[in-house]
């Protein structure tokens, strides 16, 4: 076995999560934190220091890999513009690191990590191309082909919260009108819930009402179910996956989810493409930092082999 330890980071805008990872992937070691994204940049980079100082203990370690929300340069090392994380814009947060660690530290989009969990050990091990969608908060997506990860000319692949997906007056953010995140999202479900006149507290609720016979319920989420198959649709016609993995909170605590949106997205492609696709549940309880650390890992054997 080798003797080689990672760190990987799930950074989010509610929790940090630190993990001390061995070659194979295993968590060794983890710490968890609230990430507190209203103090700012500054204040969550020495967190950050204080994380790992404490998870790596006195392991000796390969690189640093970081998963994280919003907009990056995957290629500098940048965050352009974090939405979920308070005053980060241009922040150079790998060099940072790298400098206090002396230890190489490499940032990706978190939904991009996923969808490497997943190709790598999870739902999508053996399929050569892999799109992995995440449904939380909001949605993000990730395109693995033959086991790395494709980021895209300015970072950007993946980024599937803006296709727009139906018609509509309503603005989710900055997004387009209409866009997948808004319709799709656990924060949308609840405002839809919320308009309708209903009182959730939690996105799956619209799910339990519906297959309990509530009329509202079950028309957000058909929505739901709808408006994710016709952005499935989308990626389908151009990237054309082996393998759609699906994962987040909404879609582990919701039965015959995914079969629903699966007979839903094969409406709504080629006939020929139809049942030939597969979509399944994400199978990776940590993809945040094992997807980190395996990203980490690939990156370090681009600059040595």
């Amino acid at each position: 076995m080798d003797k080689k330890y990672w760190i990987g980071i799930d950074l989010g805008g509610t929790n940090i999560r630190v993990g001390l990872l061995n070659n194979e992937g295993v968590i060794l070691k983890e710490k968890r934190e609230l990430t507190e994204a209203e103090n700012g940049p500054e204040y969550i980079i020495e967190k950050l220091k204080s994380m790992i100082s404490t998870v790596k203990g006195n392991y000796n370690i390969e690189a640093i890999g970081i998963g994280m929300p919003g907009s990056l340069d995957p290629y500098k090392g940048i965050v352009l513009n974090a939405v979920n994380l308070h005053g980060w814009k241009n922040i150079h947060l790998s060099k940072t690191l790298e400098q206090y660690f002396n230890t190489p530290c490499f940032i990706e989009n978190d939904c991009n990590v996923g969808a490497l969990a997943e190709a790598l050990d999870g739902a999508g091990k053996g399929f050569p191309i892999v799109f992995y969608i995440a449904i939380g908060t909001g949605v993000g997506g990730g395109l693995c082909i033959n086991e790395e990860i494709i980021s895209g000319s300015t970072g950007h692949a993946g980024e599937i919260a803006n296709i727009i997906v139906r018609e509509s007056k309503f603005k989710h953010g900055y997004l387009n009108y209409g866009s997948l995140e808004s319709f799709v999202s656990g924060t949308s479900i609840l405002r839809m819930a919320k308009d309708k006149g209903l009182n959730i507290q939690y996105a799956n609720e619209i799910f339990s009402l519906a297959n309990n016979g509530n009329t509202i319920a079950s028309e957000i989420a058909e929505i739901v179910v709808d408006s994710l198959a016709r952005g499935m649709s989308a990626i389908a016609h151009v990237v054309n996956p082996h393998i759609f993995v699906i994962g987040g909170g909404v879609t582990v605590s919701t039965p015959n989810f995914i079969e629903r949106v699966n007979n839903k997205f094969n409406q709504y492609i080629y006939p020929v493409m139809k049942n030939k696709i597969h979509v399944e549940l994400s199978q990776i309880q940590d993809p945040g930092i094992i997807g980190a650390m395996y990203m980490a890992k690939k990156r370090m054997q681009k600059i040595f082999f």
